[in-house]
C-alpha cells in the first residue's frame, strides 16, 4: 500500500497534503468562489453542491487511497497556508498501469502556477511511487487554462480525441497529454 504522504519539492510555493475531513471548512469555499469557471469542465460543481457533498467527497477519498483506488490530494500555499484547489490520480488502469490526472485551482488564486506545481508532483507520484506506466491528462475542447497547465507541466500532447469526455449531458472532444 502507498502510504498517505504529503507531496512538495524545496523549490515549489505549493504541496499537496492527501485529502482528509479537517480540509473542508476551507475547501468548500474556495469551490464555491470558483463554481462560474469550473462547471462548465467538471460536474460535481453543480449549482446545488453543499458542504455535506464536500464532506462525502473527502470521506471517499480518504477510502479510495486505502483500498489505491485513487489518490487524491488538497493543495496548499505553503506561504500562507491557504487552501487553493484539488487534484489527484483516478480512473486507475492497473492491469495497463495508466491513470488520468485532475486538478482544479480557485478563481482568486489562479495564474500563480498552482495547478502546474500540481501536475508536475503528482506526474512524479504515479510514475515514481505508485508505478504507472502512464499518466493522462484529458482535456476537453474549450478548456484553455487546462491545456496551458499541462503544456507547462511538460507533458506531451498526444492529439484530438473525439467524444471523449462528457460533463453532464454534453460530450466534448478532448486534447489528450501524457507523461510517461
Amino acid at each position: 500500500m502507498i502510504p498517505r504522504q504529503t507531496l512538495s519539492r524545496d523549490e515549489f510555493r505549493f504541496e499537496l497534503r492527501p485529502y482528509d475531513i479537517s480540509c473542508v471548512p476551507e475547501l468548500y469555499p474556495a469551490a464555491v468562489e470558483s463554481r462560474k469557471e469550473i462547471s462548465p469542465w467538471m460536474a460535481w460543481l453543480h449549482a446545488g453542491y453543499e458542504l455535506q457533498d464536500l464532506e462525502a467527497w473527502a470521506d471517499h477519498a480518504v477510502a479510495a487511497w486505502n483500498v489505491e483506488s485513487e489518490y487524491e490530494f488538497v493543495i496548499y500555499d505553503r506561504q500562507d497556508g491557504a487552501v487553493l484547489g484539488s487534484c489527484g490520480l483516478n480512473n486507475i488502469n492497473r492491469k495497463d498501469m495508466v491513470s488520468n490526472l485532475g486538478y482544479w485551482v480557485r478563481t482568486s488564486r489562479t495564474r500563480l502556477g498552482a495547478a502546474t506545481q500540481a501536475a508536475c508532483l503528482l506526474k512524479e507520484f504515479g510514475l515514481k511511487i505508485v508505478g504507472f506506466n502512464r499518466v493522462e491528462i484529458v482535456v476537453a475542447e474549450g478548456n484553455a487554462a487546462s491545456r496551458r497547465v499541462a503544456e507547462k507541466a511538460g507533458a506531451l500532447y498526444e492529439g484530438i480525441q473525439r467524444r471523449r469526455v462528457r460533463v453532464g449531458d454534453k460530450v466534448y472532444d478532448a486534447h489528450m497529454y501524457a507523461f510517461v
